[in-house]
C-alpha cells in the first residue's frame, strides 16, 4: 500500500498503524503520529487501519538549546 509519511510517498505491506511504524523503522522511538491530521492514541495503535494514501506524520520530541 502506498502513503505519505512526512510528506515523502512510501510503500508498506502492511495496514495497521502498529505495523506501519515498525515497519518504517520508528518501532524502538518515542513518537507520536497523526494520520490525516488527528492524532491517534499509542493505545489504538495495534487496531487502527490506515487506507492507501494516507498521510502520516510521525513527531518525536527534540531535545537542545
Amino acid at each position: 500500500m502506498e502513503l505519505f509519511c512526512n510528506g515523502e510517498r512510501v510503500t508498506v505491506e502492511v495496514d495497521r498503524l502498529a505495523s506501519i511504524v515498525e515497519a518504517l523503522g520508528y518501532g524502538d522511538r518515542k513518537v507520536v503520529v497523526a494520520v490525516n491530521e488527528t492524532f491517534v492514541a499509542k493505545a489504538a495503535w495495534p487496531t487502527f487501519r490506515v487506507d492507501p494514501e494516507s498521510r502520516l506524520d510521525i513527531l518525536s520530541a527534540m531535545q537542545g538549546g
